[in-house]
C-alpha cells in the first residue's frame, strides 16, 4: 500500500506540473495571438485609410479632369469669337484688295517701263536677277503635298528650329490627313509642346489632355501627364500639379517621367 501510494503521488506531481506547463503555454499563447489581433487591426485600419486616400485622389483628379473640360468650353468660345473678327477683318481685307489690284497693275506698268530702261541700260533684267538669286521656299504648301513619314518629319523639323506656327499647322494637318497613323499621338503631343514654348500653358494643359483621352495606349501618355502638371504649376497652380505628377506615379510608377515627377513633387511647395 505504501508503495502504492508513493507511485500514486508522483504521478499526480507529474500531472500537475503537466498541467502547469499547459496553463504557461495557453497564457503565453493568447498573449501571442492578442498581439497579433493587435497588429491585424492595424493593418486593417491602415488599409482603411489608404483606399480613403486613394478613393479621395481619384475624385480630386475627376474634378480636375471636369475643370480641365471647362478650360476647354472657354477655349472653344474665344475661338469662336476670335473667328468671327477674322471674318469682319476678312471683309475688310477684301474691300482693300480691289485698292491693291489697282496699285499691281501700276507696279506692272512701271516694272515694265523699268524693264525697258535697264536693257536699254545693259542691266540684267529682274527675272535674271532672281533667276540667279533665286526664290524662298513656300513652307505651307510644301506641307501640304508631303506623304506621311515626309510631313511628320517637316514638322518635327519646323518645331527644332522654333518655327512654331509653322510646326503647329503642319502637326495639324498630319493628323487631319493621317488620323489613323501611329504617329497621330506623337503628332499631339508635340502640338502642346508648341503652346507650351510659346508660354500659352492653357492650351497647351488641354493639348496634353487630348493625348490622354484619345490615345491612352500611346507612348506620349505618360509625358503628357509629366508636361501637363509642369504646366500647371507655370500657372501657379501648385495643387493641380501635384495631383497629376501623382496620377502619373501611380499609373506609370516604373517610368522615367515618374522619376522626374517624385523630384518635382517634392520641391512643390
Amino acid at each position: 500500500m505504501l508503495m502504492i501510494g508513493c507511485a500514486t503521488n508522483t504521478d499526480v506531481e507529474r500531472l500537475e506540473g503537466r498541467l502547469d506547463n499547459l496553463h504557461s503555454s495557453h497564457e503565453t499563447m493568447k498573449k501571442e495571438i492578442k498581439e497579433l489581433n493587435a497588429r491585424l487591426e492595424k493593418r486593417q485600419r491602415h488599409g482603411e485609410r489608404m483606399q480613403e486616400l486613394y478613393a479621395e485622389q481619384d475624385a480630386k483628379f475627376y474634378e480636375l479632369k471636369s475643370d480641365v473640360r471647362k478650360l476647354s468650353g472657354r477655349f472653344e468660345e474665344t475661338e469662336h469669337r476670335l473667328t468671327g473678327g477674322l471674318k469682319e477683318l476678312s471683309g475688310a481685307v477684301d474691300a482693300n484688295r480691289e485698292k491693291l489690284n489697282g496699285i499691281h497693275d501700276s507696279v506692272e506698268l512701271n516694272d515694265e517701263r523699268i524693264s525697258r530702261l535697264t536693257g536699254y541700260l545693259g542691266f540684267d533684267s529682274e527675272e535674271k536677277l532672281k533667276a540667279a538669286v533665286g526664290s524662298p521656299s513656300d513652307d505651307e504648301n510644301a506641307s501640304k503635298k508631303l506623304p506621311e513619314d515626309k510631313l511628320y518629319s517637316f514638322a518635327k523639323k519646323s518645331f527644332d528650329q522654333k518655327n512654331y506656327e509653322t510646326a503647329r499647322d503642319a502637326f495639324e494637318k498630319f493628323i487631319e490627313t493621317y488620323p489613323d497613323s501611329d504617329k497621330a499621338d506623337n503628332a499631339r503631343f508635340w502640338i502642346g509642346e508648341v503652346y507650351y514654348s510659346e508660354q500659352w500653358y492653357e492650351k497647351a494643359i488641354l493639348e496634353y489632355q487630348e493625348v490622354i483621352d484619345s490615345y491612352p495606349k500611346g507612348n506620349k501618355v505618360a509625358a503628357a501627364y509629366l508636361k501637363q502638371g509642369i504646366a500647371f504649376h507655370k500657372l501657379g497652380e501648385a495643387g493641380n500639379a501635384k495631383l497629376v505628377l501623382k496620377e502619373l506615379v501611380r499609373k506609370f510608377p516604373k517610368s522615367n517621367e515618374a522619376k522626374i515627377a517624385r523630384q518635382k513633387i517634392n520641391r512643390i511647395e
